[in-house]
């Protein structure tokens, strides 16, 4: 509401200026920007950092603190009510949360997106803190040399400032003013999120037993490859829309991960290319069967049916519609709606408790091929889930603990283990059969609800060929 953000290029690299209504850029924005940049933060992180600064400097601004004489109390009080304002339910009443949501009408934060919002603008205050002391030192040295210089040469220069330069310099130098005084203030982290995440950290992975409904429910032909690599392979969603024809070896039917900085003519590729990308320790990838041949049956359809071949590009995956521009220059927000979607149709399809999919976004495909390769894949006679750092070598993943994220120890496995220990320390004792029993009627239960689901979508199949 307060700016208009102007695109400017840093380093040859797409950022953005926030213009006050006089025409100025806000300098602590820009400055923030340059340093985060030059740490070589992936571009996506630096795009995503922006916007959540800049929606905080809206905050502040609206406040009366950024850009406007205020003391150091009523500064850090507005920066401590910002994530709590927007966090708070659309009733909620108090300045502050009528400035967020009423006013400016930001959006309801949950607990997971201001975390994220909360390390952005912990790494602006830190920034600005670190610029203060800069230019606090700066200040100690010109006063060294004004003492020594003649008093009539500084004494001209000494004239009444408009509101503008005020206004201007309120911005430029927002946290030297705050902390002039107590510049420690950012040594730790300024905002903290607390409390439990809205998520469950253990039941991210898409449910098995809906991954064929799932594909069943796609729309086109294209989002049926694209959910069928990304369950079948483990790639993160940019790793997948990032797929060039190359990367495909139709005779073999195998997919690899590459980096879009080592392919050819990598340099004439557009920022957007990059901006997404991770990483990976290994190009290699292992499709799970019956989801690879699902992937290369929907690809064939696709490449049939609805992909146009563009020049000079080797993107596998495009909007279908407009131009056939790729696929991942649309918006997060579009493929999850679309993913949700055919999740809602599932949903609707399915006996009413069963399972809750509403929640699920195209990243629960890859915590999918993580817990089942984990615990489920078939290594050998009555022999189930790769080692830990076998997954990881799989997921394309640098550490060991970023796997285990991903690739959760199944709770009934780790059931059956623990019971199996007790068994042995007793050495047979009468008890253990009824820990035998326990075992196997658990495993009994939980085929018996992925037979129901099989059936039930084998049921619906019929119904539908009828």
């Amino acid at each position: 509401m307060n700016y208009t953000r102007v695109a400017r290029l840093v380093d040859g690299v797409l950022a953005f200026s926030l213009i006050d209504d006089h025409g100025n850029a806000v300098q602590a924005f820009d400055i923030f920007v340059d340093c985060i940049l030059r740490e070589g933060l992936r571009l996506k992180t630096v795009e995503t950092y922006s916007n959540h600064v800049a929606s905080f400097l809206d905050f502040l601004t609206q406040a009366q603190v950024f850009g406007w004489p205020c003391s150091e109390v009523q500064m850090i009080d507005a920066i401590k009510k910002y994530l709590p304002a927007r966090m708070a339910g659309g009733s909620a009443d108090g300045k502050f949360n009528l400035i967020s949501r009423q006013v400016l009408g930001q959006s309801k934060l949950t607990k997971a997106s201001a975390k994220s919002h909360a390390a952005a603008i912990n790494k602006f205050l830190f920034e600005s803190d670190q610029y203060a002391l800069h230019v606090r030192q700066i200040e100690s040295w010109e006063v060294g040399a004004s003492e020594k210089a003649p008093k009539q040469l500084f004494g001209a220069n000494i004239r009444r400032r408009s509101k503008i330069e005020v206004s201007r310099i309120y911005q430029s130098s927002m946290m030297i003013n705050v902390m002039k005084y107590h510049p420690i203030i950012t040594a730790e982290k300024a905002l903290i999120v607390r409390g439990k995440d809205n998520s469950n950290n253990l039941n991210k992975d898409f449910p098995p037993e809906y991954i064929s409904w799932l594909l069943d429910n796609a729309t086109c032909a294209r989002d049926e490859a694209l959910w069928a690599l990304q369950a079948g392979t483990g790639l993160r969603s940019h790793e997948a829309l990032l797929l060039e024809m190359g990367q495909i070896d139709f005779d073999n039917r195998t997919v690899a991960a590459v980096d879009p900085h080592n392919r050819r003519y990598a340099s004439q590729l557009p920022t957007s290319y990059f901006k997404r990308w991770k990483g990976r320790a290994l190009s290699e990838t292992y499709f799970i069967p019956l989801l690879r041949d699902r992937f290369f049956n929907a690809l064939e359809r696709y490449f049939r049916t609805e992909y146009k071949p563009r020049v000079n590009d080797a993107i596998v995956f495009q909007l279908l519609k407009d131009d056939q521009k790729p696929y991942f220059e649309v918006s997060d927000k579009s493929r999850i709606q679309s993913f949700r979607r055919a999740c809602l149709r599932v949903q609707n399809r399915i006996a009413e408790g069963a399972a809750d999919l509403t929640s699920f976004t195209p990243h629960s495909l890859r915590h999918f091929y993580g817990t089942y390769m984990l615990n489920y894949a078939p290594v050998g006679p009555d022999s189930f889930g790769l080692r830990p750092v076998e997954v990881q070598r799989l997921m394309g993943h640098q550490n060991l603990e970023t796997t285990m994220k991903y690739a959760r120890q199944d709770k009934l496995a780790l059931d059956a283990k623990l019971m199996f220990m007790n068994m042995h320390a007793m050495n047979g004792a009468p008890e253990a059969d009824q820990l035998v029993k326990w075992i196997a009627d658990k495993y009994s239960y939980h085929a018996e609800r992925l037979n129901k689901s099989i059936s039930a979508r084998l049921e619906q199949d019929d119904q539908l060929d009828g």
